[in-house]
């Protein structure tokens, strides 16, 4: 299973999302409530190990779009779920994220970091993206390469 398939297993986990809404892979909806799970480009080795083992990152956005406007209750409700989201991580990193991700053989995932505070990214009259930029960091064993 690749790494983006593992997160958006993991991220469909999480009792906050709306049952009904899609949960995609670099494409979001324009309407109503949806989600997504964006790669970020960037250095996936964080650390090499003499054994040639190394340490690893998986960065990636996951986004939504929410309703949006002039109500401040809703506006407050979506930030709202972003905290409760970023929370939610959190404590799954606290309880040991291997306990909820899988990788396979001679890979473990660790932790994911938030490596920012979420926030809108694009707003429209009725709807807006949100979105919250994340690491997923895993130990690879030297073996994986290796059998």
């Amino acid at each position: 299973m690749t790494l983006i398939q593992t997160v958006r297993d993991y991220i469909a986990s999480c009792p906050l999302l709306e049952n009904d809404a899609i949960l995609g892979i670099d494409k979001l909806g324009s309407k109503g409530i949806a989600y997504t799970i964006d790669a970020i480009p960037s250095d996936p080795v964080v650390k090499r190990y003499t054994d040639g083992s190394q340490m690893r990152q998986f960065q990636f956005v996951f986004a939504s779009r929410q309703y949006y406007g002039m109500n401040v209750i809703e506006n407050l409700e979506n930030s709202g779920f972003y905290e409760n989201f970023v929370d939610w991580i959190e404590r799954n990193n606290e309880k040991g994220l291997s306990n909820f991700i899988n990788l396979g053989m001679d890979r473990k995932a660790l932790t994911i970091e938030i490596n920012s505070a979420p926030y809108v990214y694009d707003a429209e009259e009725n709807t807006a993206r949100y979105q919250v930029q994340l690491s997923l960091k895993y130990y690879q064993s030297w073996r994986y390469y290796h059998g």
